[in-house]
């Protein structure tokens, strides 16, 4: 068990350890399949060596992390950007949905006739005054601009 900790322990050692390979090369068999060694092997397969494209150098390397660094900056400020707009438009939506139900709780109150909306006509007969009429309209018009109000804030 201790002798398969350690060789299990080694393995992974050894496979971090970057090995550098002078060859590749690329055998197909009489059956199609493709293997790739670091030794030609033997018997009546196709072998091709594979040319590997040089290491990139320090300076490409250096490069390459500065670029990976500038777009992940870029990344995070555009992504800041979106959660701030998402913040106010959350703001307003909010905002606006106080409003509309302020106007709609001012139109429910208005709509209840209280006794110095009523009018006493010729004959004890008593109507609506209409200045009544007017309350309850402009009322109207405010939840309606309210309504409007919060669909500009959602966006459509």
């Amino acid at each position: 068990m201790r002798a398969a900790t350690i060789l299990i322990i080694a393995g992974i050692s050894f496979s971090s350890i970057p090995v550098a390979v002078a060859e590749i090369y690329r055998s197909l068999d009489a059956e199609g399949n493709v293997t790739y060694t670091d030794a030609p092997p033997e018997g009546e397969q196709t072998v091709e060596k594979v040319r590997l494209p040089p290491e990139p150098s320090a300076e490409n390397i250096r490069d390459t992390e500065l670029r990976n660094m500038e777009i992940r900056r870029a990344a995070d400020s555009a992504s800041q950007k979106r959660l701030d707009e998402k913040r106010k438009k959350s703001a307003k939506v909010a905002q606006a949905r106080k409003t509309l139900a302020e106007a709609e709780a001012k139109l429910a109150e208005t709509k209840a006739i209280r006794d110095e909306d009523r009018q006493n006509m010729a004959g004890g007969k008593r109507r609506v005054h209409p200045d009544y009429f007017a309350r309850v309209n402009a009322a109207k018009l405010e939840v309606e601009k309210a309504k409007k109000a919060l669909r500009k804030a959602r966006g459509y």
